[in-house]
């Protein structure tokens, strides 16, 4: 129950064989993307209701909300955020509590300042079309023995991991380890980060990217911290990798996600050019009638920096639209290439002219 206030505005072979198709299937690029709601909202456990406690947990769910819209963890250090922070309520639209397992507080903030607190910083938004990843995941213990993370573990690892992902806006899935996955994948595969095998297996979970994990005992040489997690990631035909260090093994699943979700926003993160407004046009087919029409330049305009969108033709189910961008157009075009409803018809290869005035193929949302 809400209180709220308003303030404002053999199978491995056969397996094997058919994993390089399947990496082929995955590699492509990623159009499945999630998108995200209520990323202008957060929420954080407190003790009570008191104002003193109240307004540290605002400015808590606030630099919960710039990191989820922003994906930048140095933006909380600008002295503009430093500023807002100080005058949270300035931000707020409406807050409450409610009581589950502890006390929370509850609150939304106002899109349009919240956006401009992180443009005038220097950063940029996130859309909220975000990849939704698959991990795998290997553990070696003290005693060299290794397995593997299912989604069913309650671990504070676990625990940890999920919480940082749902604070920082990122979608993930952890597999099931049911007979399914053990029948095709083992604990080698992930410590041997074996691609064919472990994309044939991530195929029933549909993601976006997949991201195979290891973590161990650290090189004493090397960092003082005890644990150490390296970490590759692909994404269509892209492919990151990177390692987290940590005293605690189980504070690495959060610095996993914190780590994946700075690569990812560096990527898909459209910044504001307030000094040049940019004209760019695009067209879209196989459009049915108007109310898809209407749809596809709704999707258009909930995109980060479009100042407008004008619908500038429409026949034979193709309509062409131009946006007023304060943003260079290839950001917008990684934003829309997460699009579930926009595919892609330009080639990688055509020509520069072409590139300027690219088309799309409109898929109804089922």
């Amino acid at each position: 129950m809400w209180l709220t206030i308003k303030i404002g505005v053999d199978m491995r072979f056969v397996l094997l064989c058919c994993g390089w198709l399947t990496l082929a299937l995955i590699a492509g690029p990623a159009n499945s993307a999630v998108e995200l709601k209520q990323l202008y909202q957060s929420s954080v456990a407190v003790s009570s209701q008191a104002a003193t406690e109240r307004d540290q947990a605002l400015q808590t769910a606030l630099r919960q909300a710039l990191l989820k819209i922003s994906g930048d963890d140095s933006l909380l250090e600008h002295a503009s955020v430093q500023q807002a922070l100080r005058n949270v309520r300035d931000y707020v639209v409406q807050y409450g509590y409610r009581q589950e397992d502890e006390l929370q507080l509850w609150a939304q903030f106002d899109q349009q300042k919240v956006n401009q607190l992180i443009q005038q910083a220097g950063s940029g938004i996130w859309s909220n079309l975000r990849p939704e990843l698959l991990i795998w995941l290997a553990i070696e213990d003290e005693s060299l023995q290794r397995r593997m993370i299912a989604s069913g573990d309650e671990t504070v690892f676990v625990q940890q991991l999920k919480n940082a992902a749902a604070s920082r806006g990122l979608p993930i899935k952890l597999p099931l380890l049911d007979l399914n996955d053990t029948m095709s994948v083992s604990v080698l595969d992930v410590w041997g980060r074996f691609d064919d095998q472990l994309a044939f297996a991530s195929a029933r979970y549909s993601p976006d990217g997949i991201v195979i994990a290891r973590v161990y005992q650290a090189d004493s040489a090397v960092t003082s911290d005890r644990w150490m997690l390296d970490w590759t990631l692909q994404l269509g035909e892209m492919r990151w990798r990177g390692e987290v260090t940590g005293m605690d093994l189980s504070s690495l699943g959060a610095k996993l996600i914190s780590d994946l979700s700075n690569r990812l926003a560096q990527r898909y993160r459209i910044g504001t050019d307030v000094e040049q407004v940019n004209r760019w046009r695009l067209e879209i087919y196989d459009l049915a009638d108007l109310i898809q029409v209407i749809n596809a330049e709704q999707l258009l305009n909930s995109l980060p920096s479009v100042n407008a969108v004008q619908l500038v033709a429409f026949g034979a189910n193709k309509a062409e639209f131009e946006l007023s961008l304060q943003a260079d157009p290839a950001r917008i075009m990684q934003a829309i290439d997460l699009s579930k409803q926009l595919r892609p018809m330009t080639a990688p290869d055509d020509t520069l002219e072409e590139l300027r005035a690219p088309r799309y193929r409109w898929v109804q949302p089922e």
